[in-house]
């Protein structure tokens, strides 16, 4: 968890130059924290199984509304007790997603996206059992993804996100992410 936070912090002097180049170019830099809920396949304890859990993170974007380059920084997290083995099961996944967005434009308040790109995801899994912690470390996996989302322009720079993406993960099978964000945008209409 500190190393995801120590990033987003080491992210921020990175965003603020990004921001400055698209003051002079004819492009936008948007930002957009992230709230949403995953389901999202947990490897441990064996077998495997899909669980339900919140993921939160910051997403950037340059381009222009018709192509724009985005990367996405999450962390989802979830917690699963099975009493009856005396077991706890904490699981938290860091991704870092890098792709490309489309918007097209319904209203001049309204509009839809598309999204694709690869996601790389690695994290831990804390197994207790009866007192005992067993920590299991998740491999880097990078995985493609495709989403599509519904832009609601509230202010001339200020825009609320609900997104859907789904992420085909390496068993071949779909976790899937729902997500909420606020876009502060930065630069040339």
């Amino acid at each position: 968890m500190a190393r995801f936070h120590l990033l987003l912090i080491l992210s921020t002097p990175l965003a603020t130059a990004f921001a400055a180049t698209a003051f002079a170019a004819n492009q936008k830099f948007t930002v957009e924290p992230l709230y949403g809920v995953e389901t999202s396949l947990v490897r441990y304890p064996e077998p495997s199984k899909y669980v339900s859990r919140a993921t939160y993170g910051l997403r950037a974007l340059y381009g222009s509304t018709a192509l724009a380059a985005e990367a996405e920084l999450t962390q989802a997290k979830s917690r699963e007790d099975y009493p009856d083995l005396s077991q706890k099961v904490e699981d938290t996944s860091d991704r870092l997603a890098l792709g490309l967005r489309s918007t097209y434009g319904l209203s001049s308040f309204l509009g839809v996206y598309l999204r694709a790109g690869g996601r790389a995801s690695q994290g831990k899994t804390t197994v207790t059992t009866g007192g005992v912690s067993e920590e299991k470390t998740n491999k880097l996996r990078v995985d493609p993804y495709a989403g599509a989302g519904l832009q609601l322009a509230v202010a001339s720079n200020l825009a609320l996100n609900a997104g859907v993406t789904l992420v085909r993960n390496f068993e071949d099978k779909y976790d899937s992410q729902y997500t909420l964000g606020l876009s502060a945008r930065f630069g040339n209409r």
